[in-house]
């Protein structure tokens, strides 16, 4: 498919290319300007949001923790998808190790919101937590970042980045969500 449109981009240049050395100078019409249709719709900057809960089983890439089950939960609104100001909401996250020990549990206020077709990253900053699997880390204060793919009851997925571990964490900026829920469902909107 790529190769066809790679053909078809290069076949029409080299007919623009000739149509226009061909015509002489003198004669030459105006070239008119190309309308550009916009694929964007006044919904594109309109509201967006994203709520729900995810459940997931960690696989063997994460080396210490696979079939760790991790719970993520994200509430997050804005006003207009190109203005992360308005952004208003809250996150949770509890990571519990195969023996029932606690690893990690967090929650903080989201600070940005970016939504893509069924596809939103939420960043924000931890409000408070704790980390016990971890002895001596802080994480309040610590940006992080949640990116959430919505496929109906039929398995969402996620992704994180978090900044207590040296991960740099930028305003809506986040990771493919890389990893299949087992339960609850996402809903992204906007």
């Amino acid at each position: 498919m790529e190769r066809r449109l790679a053909t078809a981009a290069a076949s029409l240049l080299l007919l623009v290319a000739t149509a226009v050395t061909a015509a002489p100078a003198a004669t030459a019409a105006p070239t008119p300007t190309p309308t550009v249709q916009s694929t964007s719709t006044a919904s594109d900057f309109g509201p967006v949001s994203v709520r729900g809960t995810g459940d997931t089983i960690l696989t063997t890439a994460f080396q210490g923790f696979e079939g760790d089950p991790v719970r993520i939960s994200v509430d997050a609104h804005a006003a207009t998808n190109t203005d992360p100001r308005t952004t208003a909401g809250h996150f949770h996250v509890r990571h519990v190790h195969t023996d029932g020990r606690l690893v990690a549990d967090f929650e903080g206020d989201i600070g940005c919101l970016a939504v893509g077709g069924r596809e939103a990253i939420a960043t924000g900053v931890v409000t408070k937590g704790e980390a016990p699997w971890f002895p001596g880390v802080d994480l309040v204060g610590q940006k992080v970042s949640i990116s959430l793919e919505d496929n109906g009851r039929h398995g969402d997925r996620m992704g994180w980045v978090w900044g207590v571990f040296g991960q740099p964490v930028s305003d809506c900026q986040g990771t493919v969500p890389f990893i299949r829920t087992t339960g609850g469902d996402f809903s992204v909107r906007g």
